[in-house]
This record gives structure tokens, C-alpha cells and sequence, in this order.
């Protein structure tokens, strides 16, 4: 480890694996290693996975199989918990290739698994490559599986899945594929599991059967005596995965309350693995898919993910979905393409659900429409997104069974080929713009059918050139035209504030794109530009996070430009001490002078303080619930002389200076005698 001295503040460099809490590390090595070593050195290695499975964890145990190993017809089956302050990880040690584990045709109790945690809790899963490649025998396959189940089954915590590779892994029912959260009731009497705590992140599945990543319950069986339908999984994260080649849905969160699904990719979901059917013959029927979606579900939000060609079969087909029970649920800033089903899919009793600043390219509509609601449901706001069409499609634009069910409000929709826009049923509109084919249809108040000035549409190649594409005109008639929504969200496809009062622009970009001006995630062990004030900053652990341990006095780590005025700052962050504080700085010009947007635990409240010339002062607050250690997501909009703090999607709270003050400078992080952790820091202007 090196330390590098900045002012009054410390920051210290960790290439090498992060501090722990006391516990045993154990070593696997499949070259080198034997069993009957003690295991708990380098040069003592294990060499069978069989000996870890023989373990039962606790706190602060580390599993590690050396880097460019391979461990083949064998599997890890682990039990035991960590805590929340010391979890057992299993990761890797050494340099080259991510461990591999080919658990070709070995299955426990009739199933087959390269890593399965059972009844366990505080769990750090990471860097492992792990396939079982194609096997002539009907098993239910996963790549990791998180599972409750049987006498010791309960309320678990603290499951991190992280940078794992998972291909060629072939099951055959719907609870089988690359990763997997089950809670499973064998027996009438078995208690029921639930989780809370759980991040999916940076993991690579590729041509799976039968899901990539999914949640699910054994509550929805007919006849089950559980509860938990709506709530088995809560606080769960799923991002920056990359999911290919799937044989049924690509990401499928069930039975959740708040699930954040973000910047993950999926690509060619539904029937789409490659196989030798010759060996392969019981990939189960698949009759209908999505890429990202949710099922009995309250409070999701799907944001920053794009999908593309994904496939109709007998039904649906799109990237996104609203299917039944899933309630005060959100798509925004998502990117989709050539997805065969069409743009959205909403199902039955479902309610007040937002679509908003996504952008659509060439989304077939071979389920009927860009927006299909089969069976009727619940209040559906779709506005400020934008919609291109080249490929001739020709299905109504929305189909419903039921009136009035979703509203359509700022969209912008581009016909550029020889479809039409039949409007259907279930669907009423104000202020969008039709241009191309068709454009006479659905008339309403605000209608434009003049061209928008898209600037390239047609032409984004992702998620990340989306929003230059789709911007509009500098002198199209689609910009300040818009109707006023309110709680718009506050910003754009690209992370530009959206007025909150009249003369937004329709479609998804507002005026130019805005620009990304830092962002970190602090997964490759260095700082990215930031600097310590005061206080001793790391940077490490699972997930590379910015850390301050420190329990006494401020601690201020600080990026960008003192010139940087109006932003946007989003960030992942806990609070590790009981009764702390912890939050982002703003405006920064010196210790003496910034705003601070902080989640402060002694008082239950989300608090913005101004602090001018060394003097402190509360501004605004609103009464929050956070317990200790739980990651949540911050956000700060600083524009002119108006701040808006977020916390968890919702704007809490919202002050404007009266006095020109504190009009310019640079962002940071802020702690007051109190632990805590920085995560995926993003500041846009």
C-alpha cells in the first residue's frame, strides 16, 4: 500500500485486497494445491473444491481459488454466515484468468450448481468464471444460486454477487440460468425466506437456460402457505450486468419492494442460446419473454439499461415490462433497439407506473403496438420519450382492452417508413409530436406533426451516443412546447435539468445533451482526480468504494473544477456509524464554504446545510428512515441559486438562497465523526 499526503488529509492507495475483519482465509489451488495441506496459506493450498465445501463459514472467512485455475466436474457448496461487518467473500488471489469452475454433470440432490450459497446471510461472491458447458442430462442448472429453503430457511441479508463470468449453463425449468435468488418450500412446515440486501453487479452471463438473473419465490405456488408474494426480496440492486444469449428473460426481478435495476445491457433474449439440440433436448418451452421487467413488484425503478433484439415468440417480446402486480414503478433514461415485440408491455392489475425520457429505435411491434396492454390494468404516464421507427411497422401504437389506461403526454414520434400510427384503445394523448406516415392520427390538444429536427435519428449505435442522435433541432418546433408535467423526474435522458414549470421540450433530450463532467466507480483502486481535505480516505473492499473509517472529526474528499456552477451530483452511499452522518458537498471553494446534502441518522433526516465563511447553518430538512450500513442513493441538482436534494428516486427537499452566495465550485464527500462509504459517484452539467 502506498499513502499519499494531500493538505490535511490522508489518501491511501490499496491495490491490494482491502483490510478485513479477523477470520480465516482459506487458499485452493488446483495445480498446485493438495488436501491434505492445512489450506490456509498460499503455499499450504487446498486442492479440491470438496474441502470448502466441507467448511461452515462465519464471520470475516475468506475463500480464495488462485487466478488462471480450473476445477473441473466440481462446484462449491457453501454454508454458514458472515456479518455485516465482516462477510465471508469468495474470490480469487494471485494474477492471470478469473478462477474457473466447469461443473460439467455434477449435481446435489438432483440439481446442478457452480457456486450455491444455502440459508446463509453476508455473503461477497466475485471473479469467478464459472460453465457447466452442454450435458446430456435433465437437471435444474444454475451458475450461482442463492438459496432458502428447508428447516433452516428465514429471513437472510447481505448477498453481493460481483464480476463473475457465467456461460454455457443449460437447466430445464424457469428456475434455472446464471443467477438465481430462490426461496424454495419443500414441505408445508419449511419456514419462508426472504432477503434483504443484495447487489448484483458488473457480471457478465452469456448463453444461459433459463433466465440470466432472476428472483423468485416459491410463495406464487398454487397451494403454498407463504406470504411473501409481494415482498420476499427488498433493498435488491442489479447493475452494470451484461446479459447475452438467453434462452427466456434476460433480468427478472419477482416479489420485490424497491428494486434499483441500472446500466445493465442485455442482448438477444428469448430462445436464443446456442446449442446442440442433439445433446441439449430439454430446454423448456418458451412461449412468451422481456429483457428487464418486474412481476409483483412495488416501487422499481429501471434506469441507464439498454436491450436490444430480443425476441417475439408467441407473444410480447419487448424490453420493458409492467407485468401484473407491479405498482409506483418507473422506466426512465433506458435505451432500446430492434427488440421484435415492440417498445413496452404492461399487464393486469397493475397501477400508477411511469414511462418516461426513454428513447425507442426501430422497435418492431409485432405484439400489436409500440405499447401493448393486453389485459387492461391500472393508471400508465408515458411522456417526454422518444420513438423512431424506420422498419415499417405498422401495429396500432397503443392496444388495450380497457379506456383510458395510459396517457401520453411529450413524446415524440418519428414514422420514417411506411407504417402507420392507428392509435387503438386504451390510450389518451396531449402535446406530442407525430412526424412521417400517418401523422393524422391520434388528434388531440398540442399535436404537432411537423418535423423535429431529430439530429442523426437512426444512427445511435448505444446507450451512450443515444442522446446526441435524439436531440432536437435548435430551431424545431418540439422544443419549449411541451405540456408541463409535474414531478418530472428533474432531469433528462442525459442528466439535464427539465423545467419543473411551463415550456419543457418533448421527447427525451431537453435542449443540448448534458455532459458528463466526472464519474467514478472506484473499481480499479485508484481515486479518479479526488483528493483528501481532511480525514483518511481509502479506497477498496467488495465493491471498490471511496471509505472513511475514521470516527472522530470532519472528514472531505473533494473533485472537479471550482468553476463548475449548475449540476447535477448522484451518488451511492452508507452511513457505518450509529447515530452519523454522511453526505455530498456542493459549490466546494474551501472547508469554510460549501453546501452539504447529507443523511444524518441522529436525527432521522435528509438535511442541506450552507456553510459561508465557517458558519454552518441548516437550511432545509426532511424527516428520512436509513439504518446504519444500508447503501442508498443520494442526488443533489444545484441550479442558479436553487437546490434540490433526492434521496432513494424521491426529491425530499428543496431551498433557494436568497443571497448571492456560493454560486460556483467543485463536489465532494463530507463525514462528521462518523464511518462511511462512497459509491458510483456521477456528476453532470
Amino acid at each position: 500500500m502506498t499513502a499519499l499526503a494531500l493538505a490535511a488529509g490522508v489518501l491511501v492507495a490499496t491495490p491490494a485486497p482491502a483490510a478485513h475483519a479477523a477470520g480465516t482465509t482459506y487458499y485452493v489451488d488446483a495445480t498446485g494445491g493438495s488436501d491434505t495441506n492445512t489450506g490456509t496459506s498460499e503455499s499450504a493450498a487446498w486442492k479440491s473444491l470438496a474441502k470448502v465445501n466441507a467448511l461452515t463459514a462465519s464471520a470475516g472467512d475468506r475463500i480464495l481459488l488462485k487466478a488462471g485455475s480450473t476445477w473441473t466436474n466440481q462446484y462449491l457448496d457453501l454454508k454458514g454466515s458472515g456479518s455485516p461487518t465482516a462477510p465471508v467473500l469468495v474470490g480469487r488471489y494471485g494474477t492471470g484468468a478469473k478462477p474457473r469452475i466447469d461443473f460439467g454433470n455434477t449435481s446435489v440432490g438432483g440439481e446442478g450448481f457452480g457456486v450455491r450459497v444455502t440459508n446463509g446471510s453476508w455473503w461477497t461472491i466475485s471473479d469467478l468464471e464459472i460453465t457447466s458447458g452442454q450435458q446430456p442430462t435433465s437437471l435444474r442448472r444454475n451458475g450461482i444460486l442463492i438459496l432458502g429453503a428447508g428447516s433452516g430457511g428465514g429471513a437472510f441479508s447481505g448477498i453481493t454477487i460481483l464480476n463473475n463470468d457465467i456461460h454455457d449453463v443449460f437447466g430445464k425449468d424457469r428456475r434455472t440460468g446464471g443467477i438465481n435468488l430462490h426461496a424454495r418450500q419443500s414441505a408445508a412446515s419449511d419456514p419462508e425466506s426472504t432477503w434483504d440486501g443484495v447487489l448484483i453487479q458488473g457480471n457478465t452471463v452469456d448463453n444461459v437456460a433459463d433466465t440470466g438473473i432472476q428472483t423468485m419465490t416459491d410463495a406464487f405456488l398454487a397451494g403454498s402457505s407463504w406470504v411473501h408474494t409481494h415482498d420476499a426480496f427488498t433493498n435488491v440492486v442489479i447493475r452494470g450486468n451484461t446479459v447475452t444469449r438467453i434462452h427466456r428473460d434476460g433480468i427478472l426481478v419477482r416479489a420485490g419492494v424497491g428494486p434499483l435495476v441500472e446500466y445493465n445491457t442485455t442482448d438477444r433474449i428469448g430462445k436464443y442460446t446456442t446449442v446442440d439440440t442433439s445433446v441439449v433436448t430439454y430446454l423448456p418451452a418458451v412461449s412468451v419473454v422481456a429483457a428487464q421487467w418486474a412481476y409483483y413488484t412495488s416501487g422499481a425503478v429501471f434506469q441507464y439499461n439498454e436491450a436490444s433484439r430480443t425476441r417475439r415468440i408467441d407473444g410480447d417480446g419487448q424490453p420493458w415490462d409492467f407485468d401484473v402486480e407491479v405498482t409506483d414503478s418507473v422506466y426512465q433514461y433506458n435505451y432500446s433497439h430492434d427488440n421484435e415485440g415492440g417498445t413496452l408491455l404492461m399487464m393486469d392489475h397493475t397501477a400508477d407506473n411511469v414511462f418516461r425520457y426513454n428513447i425507442s429505435q426501430n422497435d418492431l411491434d409485432r405484439s400489436g403496438g409500440a405499447f401493448s396492454i393486453p389485459f387492461g390494468g391500472g393508471a400508465l404516464t408515458v411522456y417526454n420519450n422518444t420513438f423512431y421507427r424506420s422498419a415499417g411497422q405498422t401495429g396500432l401504437l397503443t392496444t388495450s382492452n380497457s379506456a383510458g389506461v395510459a396517457t401520453h403526454t411529450n413524446n415524440v414520434f418519428v414514422n420514417a417508413a411506411s407504417g402507420t400510427y392507428a392509435v387503438g384503445g386504451g390510450a389518451v394523448y396531449s402535446n406530442n409530436t407525430f412526424f412521417g406516415a400517418n401523422s393524422s392520427a391520434a388528434p388531440h390538444t398540442g399535436k404537432l406533426t411537423s418535423d423535429p429536427l431529430l439530429a442523426a435519428p437512426g444512427t445511435a449505435t448505444s446507450i451512450a451516443d443515444a442522446a446526441a442522435a435524439y436531440t432536437l433541432g435548435s430551431t424545431s418546433p418540439s422544443r419549449d412546447s411541451g405540456a408541463t408535467i409535474t414531478s418530472n423526474g428533474g432531469l433528462d435522458f442525459s442528466g439535464r435539468q427539465v423545467p419543473q414549470g411551463s415550456g419543457p421540450d418533448r421527447g427525451a433530450v431537453e435542449g443540448s445533451p448534458a455532459s458528463i463532467l466526472s464519474s467514478e466507480t472506484f473499481e480499479s483502486g485508484g481515486f479518479g482526480g479526488w483528493a483528501a481535505v481532511t480525514g483518511t480516505w481509502t479506497v477498496g473492499g467488495q465493491p471498490g468504494a471511496l471509505r472513511q473509517a475514521s470516527t472522530s472529526g470532519e472528514a472531505i474528499a473533494t473533485t472537479g473544477s471550482t468553476a463548475w456552477t449548475d449540476y447535477t451530483l448522484s451518488a451511492r452511499m452508507a452511513v457505518g456509524t450509529a447515530n452519523g452522518n454522511a453526505g455530498v458537498l456542493l459549490r466546494y471553494t474551501d472547508s469554510s464554504n460549501f453546501l452539504l446534502l447529507r443523511v444524518n441518522l441522529a436525527t432521522s433526516a435528509l438535511e442541506l446545510y450552507s456553510k459561508v465563511a465557517g458558519t454552518l447553518t441548516l437550511v432545509a430538512s426532511a424527516p428520512v428512515s436509513v439504518p446504519t450500513g444500508r447503501l442508498v442513493s443520494l442526488r443533489a441538482d444545484v441550479r442558479g441559486s436553487t437546490v434540490t436534494g433526492w434521496l432513494n428516486g424521491s426529491p425530499l427537499l428543496t431551498w433557494t438562497n436568497p443571497v448571492a452566495q456560493l454560486t460556483a465550485g467543485k463536489v465532494g464527500v463530507r463525514t462528521a465523526s462518523s464511518a462511511a462509504v462512497f459509491d458510483e459517484v456521477v456528476v453532470r452539467g
